[in-house]
């Protein structure tokens, strides 16, 4: 068993561990996009595919020596492929598919090492069913998914801070080393355990198991196999996109919610009986729709919430897939064949999200799709397994409605009337608590559903989250919570409990039957408290609230009907189950649908691409008395504003947005004139081409030279904004990731000696990282003309970039002066904050004199970022 345990240990920690460092390698080179991740998601899904199918034909095809002696062969040439760490030939191309090159450049560095490992879980599990068939083998896969959660968890907290990434791939490299002398232990192992005669009574031991063999799976288990593992890896990476779209795409983003994916896998696997179909499913049934209110919130919405919101939705939505998966597992003689479909399925929700997403919608809406599809599919396995069968749990729904009275108390007393007073940390954390302490009572009680649940378990459950929070609010915002609140909220929390506990010991006076229906009626009364509740915050309409409950309503009554006409000795149709649920889930659809259209008004052009989303909206004239404007041509890359220009020809070559002549930008290209001659032209280097609204700074023999990234950025550009043909200066586009294209013309000899050098690659809110770092400011300076100006666009929802910026000024013994502008809706211009890198002492000196100048504080922290490693948790607005 050890040997087993150390290498299915170690392959699982190299695997997860090998995604965030090649990620990290290749980030740069791409320009630094959520793509990219899920990019290297579906290879890695893709390969992990690629392990189960050798490891399945190679158990199904070959005896068990052939086995060893093979796998021993593939062990050693991938450590002859070693180290992993990419060469810089295999940057991007000019004209080059971008996932095209992702996945080449994957395939030759990690995909050797990669695919061994991928192979390892259920080949050696499969190995040691065979040496110890009279023990499970599932524990080794949850075995497995303890270390991939160590790898990932262990990544952005211990190995990205304190290692190089060259220090990353030699220590990933010599443990793999380690690995393959496990894994040819197992082979050796097996070797000798193949040579043992096996005794005649074992023998006929063996002759009666194999004429006992289990039923094969059918088709459609199989492809339920498939579909829910699908769901899963969709609603994985779809997850990951929403929150790298507004941030930036770096390493915690992305391993916060696959440790999530990863734990439902551990709980569903290695304790099965902690998922409860009840508990996850109305888990779920809340998810959903907070899930589909911060969608519609928008960029509004504190990125505290956001991260909160999505992760618990993808939490549940896992949960389920895999607690139905884990109820349809077959025997152990085919678990080869079960970790293959579901491998399969990872890739198929890969490819969903990677590449189909991408090319046929104009928007970021698989998050919307895959929630449904895991709500659907993980209902049909359920109904599939005719859960309505069993009996009701009168203590676990007792309890559940002392815990839903007491949440409503907690809606009604503290949030509904404080909640915009509250921050978002403290709201999360208030209630966050309170509904996860509430949620593991409910799985607590769950799990005791077959024997009666002891008062101990039902006061401590109760007392749990009410102290939770009458302490929390008291401690943190005593002028919400205040003494005589908190007395009242615990008063009718604990009177609630009471009656719970009461209707409890009132319910075992009836028998089962009568048992079932008055809890089923119970049911149906909670449910039209909680529709109204909704309907009064606005989360359904009255049409959907009314359709809910009439649903409900015709679905019970129906299943009586059915019933009573039916003869006895025949199941029950389930109608009472699926119906109202089936019902919930399409309205859950409906409004996410009514969300993206709304989204979609008075929009011209909606396109996607590897980039990212681009919306160009057509917004109509305002004649109102205070500030009448033109109408305008506005483009939004994800959910951010990226410029616009006004349909009329007075108005139409003025900059506007984050660069009006007010804002930082207009200052350092004010400076600059100044500074020249009046024959004299400017340079100007700007990287983000956007709607080329810079481009209006322009004049006679100026050379505005842009980088952009996105090939549709420039088309749209030329399309429907005219900046770059109205502006009188030589503009110039060059499309590629701005470093690269940089470092190219460096290698040239074809050094820009840019007067003014603009910083504005932004896709939404996100931050190409790669591009503030020291590595890349040093590429910035050799650009730079003696006393030419960095100009470095902040503004940001989520983070404070200043001291990252700052750092790169002390990086480059430069000084930085920070700008900032308010906004003027008169002339179409928005606050926005610049920070001015300057190596030149007059010229800061000349900047510094602007009545737009803002002095740093002394005690401001200063960040350097590398090319090794980039922090964001010291810059996170909250």
């Amino acid at each position: 068993m050890l040997r087993y345990a150390l290498t299915i240990f170690t392959s699982a920690f190299l695997l997860f561990q090998v995604q965030p460092i090649i990620g990290r390698f290749i980030l740069p080179w791409f320009g630094g996009g959520p793509s990219i991740w899920t990019s290297c998601m579906l290879f890695f899904q893709a390969a992990l595919l690629g392990g189960y199918l050798y490891s399945h034909l190679l158990c199904a095809k070959l005896p068990v020596r052939s086995q060893a002696w093979v796998h021993l062969a593939f062990l050693a040439v991938s450590v002859l492929l070693l180290p992993i760490a990419p060469d810089e030939t295999w940057k991007p191309l000019p004209d080059q598919s971008p996932l095209a090159r992702i996945l080449l450049v994957l395939i030759a560095t990690v995909g050797g090492p990669y695919f061994v490992l991928a192979s390892t879980g259920p080949l050696m599990q499969k190995w040691f069913s065979q040496t110890s068939p009279d023990r499970s083998p599932y524990r080794l896969y949850a075995l497995s998914n303890i270390g991939s959660l160590l790898a990932l968890l262990s990544y952005p907290f211990v190995i990205e801070p304190r290692f190089t990434l060259q220090q990353q791939s030699v220590s990933w490299t010599s443990l793999y080393v380690v690995f393959a002398c496990f894994a040819a232990w197992c082979a050796a192992g097996l070797l000798k355990h193949d040579a043992v005669p096996i005794p005649e009574d074992d023998a006929a031991r063996q002759a009666t198991l194999e004429s006992s063999m289990p039923q094969k799976p059918g088709w459609f288990g199989v492809f339920l196999w498939l579909i829910l593992s699908a769901c899963g890896s969709a609603m994985l990476l779809a997850t990951t996109n929403q929150l790298c779209i507004d941030v930036a795409t770096v390493p915690f983003l992305w391993i916060l919610p696959l440790s999530l994916y990863l734990m439902t896998f551990i709980i569903c696997f290695d304790r099965p009986q902690w998922y409860d179909r009840r508990a996850f499913g109305m888990l779920l049934m809340a998810c959903g729709p907070l899930a589909g209110w911060a969608i519609s919130s928008g960029p509004d919405l504190e990125l505290a919430k956001q991260v909160v919101i999505f992760s618990a939705a993808l939490f549940a939505c896992c949960m389920a897939v895999h607690g139905e998966l884990v109820h349809s597992r077959p025997d152990p003689r085919y678990l080869t064949l079960f970790y293959l479909v579901i491998s399969a399925g990872g890739v198929l929700g890969g490819l969903f999200v990677a590449i189909l997403a991408t090319n046929l919608f104009t928007g970021y809406w698989e998050f919307q799709i895959s929630l449904v599809a895991c709500c659907v599919f993980a209902l049909i396995a359920a109904c599939r397994q005719r859960v309505w069968d069993v009996a009701p749990s009168s203590d676990f729904w007792t309890w559940t409605g002392g815990a839903l009275a007491t949440l409503i108390a907690a809606i009604a007393f503290l949030w509904m009337p404080h909640h915009e007073s509250l921050d978002a940390i403290d709201e999360i954390a208030l209630f966050g608590g309170f509904g996860s302490l509430i949620f593991l009572g409910l799985i607590a009680v769950g799990t005791r559903s077959e024997r009666s649940v002891s008062a101990w378990t039902w006061c401590g459950s109760a007392a749990l989250p009410i102290g939770w929070m009458v302490a929390w609010g008291s401690w943190r915002t005593p002028d919400v919570m205040t003494a005589g609140l908190g007395m009242q909220f615990a008063a009718i929390s604990i009177t609630a409990w009471g009656v719970a506990r009461f209707v409890l010991w009132g319910l075992r006076r009836f028998s089962e039957p009568r048992q079932s229906g008055l809890i089923r009626v119970a049911i149906v009364m909670y449910a039209m408290i909680l529709l109204a509740l909704a309907h009064q915050q606005h989360v359904v309409t009255a049409a959907q609230a009314w359709t809910m409950l009439l649903v409900g309503l015709g679905s019970v009554l129906a299943e009586w009907v059915i019933t009573k006409r039916r003869s006895p000795d025949r199941s029950s149709l389930g109608i009472w189950y699926w119906a109202p649920l089936l019902s919930l889930v399409a309205i859950m659809g409906y409004g996410f649908w009514d969300t993206l259209d709304s989204n979609s008004y008075g929009a011209v052009h909606r396109s996607r691409n590897f980039y990212g989303v681009l919306n160009v909206d057509y917004v109509p004239a305002r004649d109102d008395d205070e500030s009448p404007t033109p109408a305008k041509f506005r483009l939004e890359h994800g959910q951010i504003q990226h410029g616009f220009q006004y349909d009329d020809e007075d108005w139409k070559r003025e900059p506007t947005t984050y660069y009006g002549r007010a804002s930082g930008l207009g200052l350092a290209i004010e400076t600059v004139r100044e500074r020249k001659q009046t024959d004299q032209s400017i340079h100007v280097g700007v990287v983000g081409l956007g709607t080329g609204t810079i481009a209006a700074y322009g004049k006679a023999n100026d050379d505005f030279r842009f980088y952009e990234i996105n090939p549709a950025v420039q088309e749209l550009s030329g399309r429907f904004f005219t900046y770059l043909q109205d502006s009188a200066a030589r503009t110039n586009v060059c499309i590629g990731d701005a470093r690269i294209v940089m470092e190219r013309e460096l290698r040239e000899n074809q050094s820009q000696q840019f007067d003014v050098l603009a910083i504005d690659a932004f896709s939404s809110d996100a931050i190409p990282v790669h591009l503030l770092t020291t590595e890349c400011a040093e590429i910035y300076r050799q650009h730079l003309a003696e006393d030419g100006i960095l100009a470095i666009h902040i503004s940001n929802r989520f983070l404070d970039l200043g001291p990252v910026v700052r750092g790169l000024a002390d990086s480059l013994g430069w000084q930085s002066i920070r700008v900032s502008n308010d906004k003027d809706e008169s002339s179409g211009v928005y606050s926005s904050t610049w920070v001015l890198l300057t190596q030149n002492a007059e010229v800061a000196d000349q900047l510094q004199r602007n009545e737009s100048f803002e002095a740093w504080e002394q005690d401001e922290t200063i960040l350097h970022w590398s090319d090794d490693y980039s922090g964001l948790w010291n810059l996170l607005s909250l």
